[in-house]
């Protein structure tokens, strides 16, 4: 199964504050699940974030 993170868990991760990841979240920008209230990151996603948002050098 996935391992899900928290909103500061993957703040960490990506080294970014909280307040940009929850801007990231409401302009759709990174994808998340959201169970009740709580807003968690699966590791698959945050993976395919990275690597979307990845530039290669030539």
């Amino acid at each position: 199964m996935n391992k899900l993170y928290t909103i500061f868990e993957t703040s960490l991760m990506l080294h970014i504050s909280e307040s940009t990841l929850y801007r990231w979240i409401h302009q759709k920008k990174i994808k998340h699940v959201k169970i009740g209230s709580r807003v968690l990151f699966s590791s698959d996603n945050l993976k395919d974030f990275i690597n979307k948002n990845t530039i290669n050098a030539e």
